[in-house]
């Protein structure tokens, strides 16, 4: 929740910026300063310092700062150029497009009052504006040259990270003993969909968090309804981070709507609805009568037709729809839809090279865009299932009910995505990840994770630590070899990714040995127990 508010008061940085930069420049300390008298209130009262030390409260958030560190120095480490130009110089950053820097542009854009200004081919309002209202917060702290980009760099991670107390959250929900969450998230945070996704910094995997942070809300929390205000504010504010996840708010919508389990009353739902409409409804209206069309995403990804600088007077989405789909026969229309459902397992990916050059290139390419590869070691779970022993053992182990949901979430948004995608090879209109849904992964990551818990410790540490060893090599060294070191931040690199390892094994050991670890909890408290 303390995320949710955070983010929130980055939107409303966005509109004070927009109405004149030096009352953002005024919010931008006043929220500093606010931040620090909150610390200094938490350190002072002896209730606030002991939910601080709950093991739920503390290793999340340490982890969150720890991982940020080592994902922040491994990309700084290593440049192409002796000399660092520009962000995507680090090793990890160069090659791929700039749109890692987009939010920054539009927040320079706001801040020099000039919000409709074009960013190379896109509008300003074409894209969600989440980080950067974040970007505008830190300007006290931004400074310039060198250390801006560096404080960016490291507040895009930050935001991205976010995910990981998020997906800390859905396991403790899912009622996992302390080792396994710590066994599930090393694998997660070792994989190259992680990595990558977290240093090269679009706002896509905040988005997850935000909607895991609704999905935790609405469905697995007591009927509160501020709770269902909160998880639909949540909810609006992870499409203003990136619109991808609509593909999965869908799905837990209609469940939300349709199924009387969840539904809990229409006014809950009416106050979810409300949440989500006051964050998005401002977006969207700025996006038609201020900074109009502000669609540039819409006929891309489900018209298939892309449209640089776009202006007003150009044809409607609505009109290019048509007009894409007008041309097509229904063989055709359905072998575009096959073409997109085969590329979630890789037929049909033409093949690429990221973050350098030769094999160990083309694999973090196929991670990247490929949901089957991207899956990494989690895709043994499919494999696990098809053994009813283990199937079984399950139910000792988590809430397979809260399982059944997320699996159920990821599976209608593996379907509906790749049907409305246009389709067929376009960048744009492909269902490769990095055009979906980050929420559907963080759920794909946690439910299979979960399944993977099923196999005997003596067998399931050395699953995880072959994930790690795998993704050190090949996205951290085999990116650093033959490139330009930076010995500054390369023992901050190493000193990081060792203490994220131990960071979660001394968390899961913390879990378990605590009350809230070791005991179950009432259904919907707010920390959740495992049964398992």
């Amino acid at each position: 929740m303390a995320g949710v508010a955070g983010c929130a008061a980055g939107y409303l940085a966005v509109w004070v910026y927009l109405a004149h930069p030096i009352a953002g420049r005024v919010y931008s300390w006043l929220t500093a300063a606010g931040a620090l008298a909150a610390i200094v209130v938490l350190a002072r009262r002896p209730g606030y310092r002991a939910i601080m030390r709950a093991v739920d409260v503390a290793a999340p958030l340490i982890l969150l700062f720890v991982v940020t560190l080592f994902l922040v120095t491994a990309v700084f480490s290593c440049t192409k150029n002796p000399v660092m130009t520009s962000l995507n110089n680090a090793c990890h950053l160069s090659g791929l497009t700039g749109d890692n820097r987009v939010p920054q542009i539009f927040a320079h854009n706001l801040l020099n009052r000039q919000p409709r200004a074009i960013i190379w081919d896109w509008q300003g309002s074409a894209r969600p504006p989440l980080q950067s209202g974040a970007v505008l917060m830190q300007l006290p702290l931004a400074g310039a040259g060198d250390w801006r980009r560096l404080s960016y760099e490291s507040l895009g991670v930050l935001l991205q990270v976010m995910v990981l107390p998020a997906m800390w959250g859905v396991l403790r929900f899912l009622r996992l003993s302390g080792w396994r969450i710590a066994v599930v998230l090393t694998m997660f945070v070792f994989t190259g969909f992680f990595v990558f996704q977290s240093v090269f910094v679009w706002p896509k995997l905040i988005a997850a968090a935000l909607v895991l942070t609704a999905l935790m809300l609405l469905f697995f929390n007591r009927p509160n309804p501020w709770l269902w205000l909160l998880g639909g504010a949540a909810a609006g504010l992870g499409m203003l981070g990136h619109t991808g996840v609509a593909f999965t708010l869908l799905p837990m919508g209609l469940l939300l709507v349709l199924l009387k389990r969840y539904r809990r009353s229409w006014g809950h739902i009416l106050r979810a609805a409300l949440g989500a409409a006051a964050v998005f409804l401002p977006w969207m209206a700025y996006q038609r009568l201020f900074d109009p069309p502000g669609d540039q995403l819409l006929k891309w990804h489900f018209a298939g037709i892309w449209q640089p600088s776009p202006t007003p007077a150009d044809p409607s989405f609505g009109e290019l729809f048509e007009q894409s789909y007008g041309g097509l026969t229904l063989g055709q229309i359905v072998d575009f839809k096959i073409y997109n459902f085969a590329y979630l397992i890789g037929h049909g990916y033409g093949g690429g090279e990221l973050a350098g050059r030769g094999a160990p290139a083309e694999l973090r390419s196929a991670e990247m865009f490929v949901v089957l590869y991207g899956l990494a070691l989690f895709n043994l779970a499919f494999v696990l299932l098809l053994v009813p022993m283990l199937r079984r053992r399950l139910a000792g182990i988590a809430d397979v009910s809260r399982l059944k949901l997320m699996a159920v979430i990821s599976a209608i948004t593996l379907v509906v995505w790749p049907i409305a995608l246009y389709g067929p090879g376009g960048i744009g209109t492909t269902a490769a990840t990095f055009q979906g849904s980050y929420a559907m992964m963080a759920m794909l990551y946690a439910v299979l994770g979960t399944i993977l818990t099923v196999l005997p410790r003596r067998v399931l540490v050395p699953l995880a630590l072959l994930q790690v060893a795998y993704t050190v090599v090949v996205w951290f060294l085999l990116v650093w070899w033959r490139h330009n070191l930076h010995w500054s931040y390369v023992p901050f690199a190493l000193l990081g990714g060792a203490a994220t390892l131990a960071g979660f094994w001394y968390a899961g050991r913390r879990l378990d040995a605590s009350p809230d670890g070791a005991e179950g909890a009432p259904d919907g408290a707010a920390l959740p127990a495992r049964t398992g």
